[in-house]
């Protein structure tokens, strides 16, 4: 993957952070361990996060070419949703970069997984999962502070709703596992949250379609963390709002999200359409924060 550079537009999701280091270094290999780092600190640096549920990543082709579409954008790190990998693995790419993955309940289904950029390897301090659906990040962005990041693939409708307690459950133990400055939740949610309810404060004005069951137990998510769902916060025409569309093209829905403890992180959450690796999902992206998300196949919501 080519090195990024300042002319290229942000991807949808970075946090305005006070600054992140860089430097080469190694991944390793075996899941949540830490790769090699240095301290080497870039003041006022902005990051790009991006979630984007992948399809799959099955193939090394597959990386290649999501890598080649990232490399027109400028990004930091990507939570990914359906690597369809198996096993658990963190892996130095060819490019630079670092995969890390966790394959999901059932062979060649689901998963979760990170791609994070070259420049910030030595300053991951742990990458790993508590779930086939949840993995989670932590970055030395600065020398006080650090950033959680965790990213999330949530049951589809054709799921029992069991399974999605057990997935906030198990959000709820990414967040609390270790106490960082900066956290962010991230990832597809399979649930329409629409419109800001009545005496709702962590729900913005600027949501977007209906709400559902599964978006009502993710608004409830939200007040019991105290987090902030960033999609709603900033306003945006329909169509850089929805994150998936249906196979026949009828049906758009927002239900990749990108939420925090720090709303200040953030000085843009986006819908990015023009990276196309076969998803029915957008990629949803914040950034100085910047953010973004993306989009995929029939999910049954």
């Amino acid at each position: 993957m080519r090195s990024t550079d300042e002319t290229r537009p942000p991807v949808s999701g970075s946090p305005a952070i006070p600054g992140y280091g860089s430097g080469q270094g190694n991944g390793g290999a075996g899941g949540a361990k830490n790769p090699r780092r240095r301290n080497g600190y870039h003041p006022r640096r902005q990051l790009a996060l991006v979630t984007y549920n992948v399809r799959t990543l099955r193939t090394d082709e597959k990386i290649v070419e999501l890598e080649d579409e990232m490399s027109r954008l400028r990004w930091s790190i990507m939570g990914l949703s359906e690597v369809r990998r198996e096993g658990e693995d963190t892996i130095t790419l060819k490019s630079g970069n670092l995969l890390y993955y966790r394959e999901g309940d059932q062979l060649s289904q689901g998963g979760v997984g990170f791609l994070v950029h070259r420049s910030l390897i030595n300053n991951i301090i742990t990458i790993g999962s508590v779930s086939s659906r949840v993995a989670y990040l932590i970055l030395r962005v600065s020398k006080r502070y650090s950033l959680k990041v965790i990213q999330v693939y949530a049951p589809t409708s054709k799921h029992p709703d069991e399974e999605v307690e057990v997935m906030y459950e198990d959000i709820s133990r990414a967040i609390h596992k270790s106490k960082t400055y900066f956290n962010v939740v991230m990832g597809d949610f399979n649930a329409k949250l629409g419109k800001r309810g009545d005496g709702e404060l962590k729900v913005g004005e600027f949501g977007y379609g209906q709400r559902n069951s599964r978006g009502q137990r993710l608004a409830e998510f939200l007040e019991k963390e105290d987090l902030f769902m960033m999609n709603s916060f900033f306003r945006k025409p329909p169509q850089r709002k929805w994150t998936w569309m249906s196979p026949d093209g009828s049906t758009k829905n927002e239900i990749d999200f990108i939420m925090t403890t720090e709303r200040r992180m953030f000085s843009d959450v986006s819908v990015i359409n023009r990276v196309k690796t076969g998803s029915d999902h957008r990629m949803h992206h914040r950034s100085h924060t910047h953010a973004a998300a993306g989009y995929t196949e029939d999910r049954g919501v």
